[in-house]
């Protein structure tokens, strides 16, 4: 039984991708690298545009069934689901933000991108199951823009 609804998941993609969108933009907005200004400035653009695709998806979503009376597993996998979004890369509002003023250098700042896009990756396979076989294109779609975010990334460090 899946204990995470579709909402559910679609609202932790939106607060990954916003996340993600305002750690490239304070990265942009710090470099002296015109090559990183330039790439970081264009991933949150498509940032940006993974938020809306997700934002489009919640919209559409059914009302999910009330799953709080599967009792103690389903509270549990929630806290366990939750803690492990906490600890993502750019789960938070401040996190991203503060890794982001912190990088001195162009290797550290890549990596850390590096690093959330391969955290985005897993946690949209795991979304893209969640979902209708219609919203599994669109995400499918967006996993396959993020993996090019990756090699862009890669490619740069």
């Amino acid at each position: 039984m899946t204990v995470v609804t579709a909402a559910e998941a679609l609202r932790w993609a939106m607060e990954i991708e916003e996340n993600g969108e305002a750690f490239y933009n304070t990265v942009a907005a710090r470099s002296a690298d015109p090559e990183v200004k330039a790439l970081f400035e264009d991933l949150a653009v498509q940032e940006r545009g993974h938020y809306q695709v997700f934002q489009k998806m919640l919209e559409e979503v059914k009302p999910a069934p009330d799953l709080s009376s599967v009792g103690i597993q389903y509270d549990e996998y929630q806290a366990y689901l939750q803690a492990a979004l906490d600890q993502a890369l750019f789960a938070g509002p401040d996190k991203g933000l503060t890794l982001a003023r912190q990088a001195q250098d162009r290797e550290t700042v890549l990596r850390a991108a590096m690093g959330f896009e391969k955290d985005t990756l897993l946690f949209f396979y795991d979304l893209r199951e969640m979902v209708s076989e219609v919203e599994r294109r669109a995400i499918s779609n967006v996993i396959l823009e993020e993996k090019s975010h990756l090699r862009r990334l890669a490619k740069m460090l």
